[in-house]
């Protein structure tokens, strides 16, 4: 993806949820680059779960992410709580986009901002599919009640 600056509406998140860095996450005193992608990969688990979207389903598909932007505002210490807030911002067939804006709890001030590109994936033809109309209509901004 390019180097463009992430802008993002705030109405396109639906999701939030809460997560501490721990300790193991930090490095020179502040969360790894490493680590806040972990902590991404994390809260895509918790929103898609939130929505009912298994893992793997038993068609042995699955939504992966082919690209990631992000972007770090802010240094963050161990044990500092963040917000971490989701949404979908483009949904088709081939595709989506996932939001995730990151903040600290104490202040609200944002910590970073991601996209992440998802497509559906078939484990067992080992190649990207379209997005069943089950995932579709999951992730689609109607289903979250906006």
């Amino acid at each position: 993806m390019s180097d463009r600056e992430l802008n993002t509406k705030l109405t396109v998140f639906t999701f939030e949820t809460l997560m501490r860095v721990r300790s193991a996450e930090v490095e020179g005193g502040y969360l790894t680059l490493e680590a806040l992608v972990v902590l991404l990969k994390e809260v895509r688990a918790r929103f898609l779960y939130a929505k009912g979207i298994p893992n793997i389903n038993t068609d042995h598909q699955g939504l992966i992410v082919n690209h990631l932007q992000l972007s770090v505002l802010s240094r963050v210490q161990v044990r500092e709580a963040l917000l971490f807030e989701v949404g979908v911002e483009q949904l088709s067939d081939k595709e989506a986009m996932i939001a995730i804006k990151v903040s600290r709890m104490h202040d609200g001030s944002r910590v970073a901002i991601a996209r992440e590109h998802i497509v559906n994936y078939d484990y067992r033809l080992n190649k990207v599919t379209t997005i069943t109309i089950d995932m579709q209509e999951k992730l689609s901004p109607a289903s979250f009640g906006i």
